[in-house]
């Protein structure tokens, strides 16, 4: 639903996404914003499944993958910095997500998987990996370049 009221870029909830006409006005090359929005109508978490950075970093590591022109809006991920956490979510999330995936293939589905049976736990991240989020999360700085 395009919504002259909603002051914001994009907001979904009860399976409807609302877009500021403002928003696509400024930013016309921006379709993969739907590809975002829209994943989060397929998470369909429900409350209390699990951290908002991580729904937001799965929905635009979504974006990232399977975006169809993300490049066209100025999209990208962005370089690791110091100031970085893997819970800052969006795109600092999908980044680290994508690393993880690299080296454990299938955990990003799993996690999501978690998150919609609402099993989702913390330690849910050593289960899958070996590593607690925050020792993955280490090794992913060490492994990357900063700017």
């Amino acid at each position: 639903m395009i919504d002259p009221n909603y002051k914001g870029v994009t907001a979904t909830a009860d399976g409807t996404v609302r877009y500021s006409p403002t928003w696509m006005l400024k930013q016309p090359t921006d379709l993969d914003v739907v590809t975002h929005e829209v994943m989060h109508i397929v998470q369909d978490y429900g409350d209390g499944a699990g951290p908002g950075w991580l729904t937001e970093g799965i929905a635009d590591y979504v974006r990232y993958d399977y975006g169809v022109d993300n490049a066209t809006a100025k999209w990208a991920l962005p370089a690791l910095k110091p100031t970085h956490n893997y819970d800052n979510a969006y795109r600092i999330t999908a980044r680290f997500l994508i690393w993880v995936e690299k080296g454990k293939k299938g955990t990003v589905q799993k996690l999501d998987s978690q998150l919609r049976s609402h099993t989702y736990t913390a330690d849910s991240w050593k289960k899958l990996t070996g590593k607690t989020v925050d020792e993955l999360w280490a090794a992913y700085v060490a492994s990357e370049p900063k700017v």
